[in-house]
């Protein structure tokens, strides 16, 4: 009887087939993937005609951490997941922009954190996606304000010197989104940032919302947070700004664990006492948090 072995060079060889065959499924599964969402884009076309619009937005951020967060929970093996994320994440806004128009605006202010958050935007929004650094977060707002298409990354309220600019949130402009959408633990980059879109805060089953409130008076933390409590709202005083156009107004931007509505009952009972207004300005789908991503 004859026994035959397997040489390493012809194991290695058989290996290379196989992940050449995968190579081969995975380009052709992406393929069909973009044929699948040409038809969502035609269809939501057709929809946004038939109302009377002009155009759709394409960008669907609740969406796209639904389909991260499903990723996550069925990944196994030593990929890293912020690896799969980053993967995806490219897949995710090459079909955006097939469906229509998708630029990012980043906000670089002049303290040396402009790499941070460019660095971010390009992980989450794209290689190839049409991208503008800023240096005035005004300018960014403006941006997003005058093109339907274009999304904001700006500073996380609180944690930067030019972390104000939610104050100047102009009317159907919202908070839709945070950066990164995973925290690991172990990682040395520090750099947080939140997605400004004309865009809907949709529900995703967990999820921030984010609540400012303006006053007459100075309040303090205690009282802000007893103010929202007594509504029925847990919440978390994260930054504050005070404005003055004639008449001194304190505003106060509350972190909330839930969605909330823009037409929520409680916002209105809000509105009592030194509460002269209260809005809701989005807010995000909670990132994954990890111990360690296994790099």
């Amino acid at each position: 009887m004859t026994i035959q072995t397997t040489s390493p060079e012809k194991a290695l060889a058989e290996v290379r087939k196989e992940i050449d065959a995968l190579d081969d499924a995975l380009h052709d599964l992406l393929m069909k993937r973009t044929e699948l969402v040409v038809e969502v884009a035609e269809a939501k076309a057709r929809a946004a005609s038939a109302a009377g619009e002009g155009s759709f937005i394409a960008f669907r951020p609740a969406r796209e951490a639904q389909v991260l967060r499903r990723l996550a929970e069925r990944h196994r093996g030593r990929l890293p997941v912020r690896v799969l994320f980053r993967l995806w994440r490219e897949i995710i806004a090459a079909m955006t922009r097939i469906q229509g128009p998708f630029r990012v605006d980043v906000f670089g202010g002049q303290s040396g954190s402009a790499l941070g958050f460019w660095d971010l935007a390009r992980s989450y929004y794209g290689s190839s996606t049409p991208m503008e650094l800023h240096d005035n977060a005004r300018d960014v707002l403006r941006r997003i304000g005058q093109d339907r298409s274009a999304i904001g990354i700006l500073p996380e309220p609180g944690s930067y010197a030019a972390g104000d600019w939610w104050v100047a949130l102009a009317p159907g402009a919202r908070v839709v989104a945070r950066l990164p959408f995973i925290d690991v633990a172990e990682s040395d980059d520090d750099t947080r940032a939140l997605v400004v879109a004309q865009a809907d805060f949709e529900p995703t089953g967990d999820d921030t919302s984010l609540l400012a409130i303006s006053a007459a008076e100075s309040l303090s933390d205690t009282r802000v947070v007893a103010l929202v409590k007594a509504v029925g709202l847990e919440g978390r005083r994260i930054a504050d700004a005070k404005l003055s156009d004639g008449t001194a107004k304190h505003i106060y931007l509350l972190s909330l664990p839930l969605h909330i509505a823009e037409d929520d009952e409680r916002l209105a009972a809000l509105e009592t006492g030194p509460v002269t207004e209260a809005r809701l300005i989005g807010g995000y789908s909670n990132p994954l948090r990890r111990a360690t991503d296994g790099e």
